[in-house]
């Protein structure tokens, strides 16, 4: 059996960029119209012909948006699943109700809600990829829409033909028909006799993207060349090359620059950063908030300047904000980025006795755990590999009762485990390289007023566990989520 023409174009976009391989299970993304109905049946067809294996799975979101067309839409891609004698998947939402709820558009509702199930299933069901039917016309769209809207480099690259579905995730979100015409599907629909749904909506003008449809490129056909719109996606070819190549160098650049990484925190050596191009250290600080999973249409192009500006400006330490509760700091050579760092206040922090054993809030950062252990049966080398910067053990009998956990204060020293002699918390900290503004985010446990450990930087060596020691005491700081 001969695949037919579209259908072979297809299976060539599939094997050239390697969106499938035999034996994966594939969710396939089915929403009744001609672009899902031509996806699927064209995976189906490519299945059969070519032997892969593959097992697809249906799946449909109803969005509750059109009444019964909408329910209409779920049974007919229901039907479609059984005449192919394939599994079907449907999830309602009510997309009108979580758009109030979340103060969103109904279209960025219906983006997150549909994403979500996406990963839902294809976790659920171990796919390697989720195949959606975005095709040629989609993504010149998408590139009209997002010069309309404003967009940097990256976005001028279009919609990518595979991605993770979410970041850094192993599964891939695959677009077989975005080397596809949506004028080709029609007639593949056509000559196949088979049937799809239409939304009325995608024909009403008052959306942004629909009259960039349904006006501005019948008018940049019509009045300035009649080959637009083949031209704008060889364009969205060649700027998804030149991006490939920038978000590479951009990456290598963020490595070596990279100080410290967690889910929350990100600090960069600002100084080695400013001897790069303007537009590396933009596509690097748009890696940081990727990975920090800050919403990237929040972040403007006057952003991304302020920051690179920011960092070559000399003098005094500074602090800034962006979208999405980002909080930066400038100090020592160090751009320090934090995710909702003072979403509860820091200021002041109040000392209280740890309870010794039991558990202390240490308000309003978390909550300290005490613990008394026996030396015997305990492995130090076995705790130093496995403890965290959070909780530390000490000499049970070194420790004078009670001790307490407060804020810093001016003139507090520590004699820093493995250092000789004493060292001022402030000339601690400028070591550490810890911001200013975070410095009364650490909580600090002391011992007659004296600090006895910095939590998450250092304890003191006259509480240090040693070969005399009989019994540990084991301090646990568990910060709010």
């Amino acid at each position: 059996m001969r695949l037919d023409k579209l259908v072979f174009k297809i299976f060539n976009t599939i094997n050239k960029h390697h969106l499938v391989k035999p034996y994966d299970s594939i969710i396939v993304a089915v929403s009744g119209g001609p672009d899902s109905v031509a996806l699927l049946k064209s995976l189906h067809s490519i299945n059969s012909t070519k032997n892969l294996h593959l097992n697809l799975f249906i799946a449909h979101l109803n969005h509750q948006l059109r009444g019964r067309h909408s329910e209409e839409d779920a049974q007919f891609v229901e039907n479609l699943s059984k005449d192919l004698s394939l599994p079907f998947i449907l999830k309602s939402v009510n997309i009108q109700k979580i758009a109030e709820q979340t103060k969103r558009s109904i279209e960025e509702a219906a983006r997150i809600e549909r994403y979500t199930f996406f990963r839902e299933l294809a976790q659920g069901y171990n796919a390697s990829a989720v195949a959606v039917g975005h095709t040629a016309d989609d993504n010149i769209e998408t590139f009209l829409h997002r010069i309309i809207r404003g967009t940097g480099t990256p976005g001028l690259g279009g919609i990518p033909i595979q991605r993770p579905l979410v970041t850094d995730s192993t599964i891939q979100l695959v677009r077989p028909l975005l080397f596809v015409w949506r004028k080709e599907i029609i007639e593949y629909l056509k000559k196949e006799q088979l049937n799809y749904r239409t939304d009325a909506s995608n024909y009403e003008p008052r959306y942004l993207r629909n009259k960039i449809r349904l006006e501005l490129i019948p008018l940049l056909e019509n009045q300035y060349n009649p080959n637009i719109k083949p031209l704008l996606a060889q364009l969205c070819h060649i700027l998804n090359i030149n991006n490939e190549h920038l978000i590479t160098e951009a990456k290598k650049i963020l490595k070596e620059s990279t100080v410290e990484e967690r889910d929350d925190l990100y600090t960069i050596n600002s100084h080695f950063l400013t001897t790069q191009p303007k537009i590396l250290q933009h596509l690097a600080f748009r890696e940081i908030l990727t990975r920090m999973q800050i919403p990237l249409k929040e972040v403007t192009y006057e952003h991304y300047t302020k920051i690179s500006d920011e960092i070559t400006r000399k003098g005094k330490g500074r602090y800034f904000q962006l979208p999405g509760k980002v909080y930066l700091w400038h100090e020592h050579g160090l751009l320090h980025l934090k995710k909702d760092l003072f979403h509860t206040p820091c200021l002041p922090l109040s000392e209280v006795t740890i309870q010794i054993p039991g558990t202390t809030t240490v308000y309003p950062l978390g909550q300290l755990v005490s613990e008394i252990l026996d030396i015997q049966g305990f492995s130090l080398e076995a705790y130093k590999k496995t403890k965290t910067r959070y909780e530390e053990i000490f000499d049970l009998q070194s420790i004078t009762m009670p001790i307490s956990v407060r804020g810093r204060k001016n003139g507090d020293t520590i004699s820093p485990l493995g250092i000789n002699g004493h060292k001022k918390l402030k000339d601690l900290f400028i070591d550490k390289k810890i911001p200013v503004k975070g410095r009364d985010a650490i909580p600090i446990v002391v011992m007659n007023n004296l600090p006895i450990w910095v939590i998450g930087i250092s304890i003191d060596n006259k509480v240090k566990v040693t070969p005399h020691t009989k019994k540990i005491l084991k301090l646990t700081f568990q910060r709010i989520p």
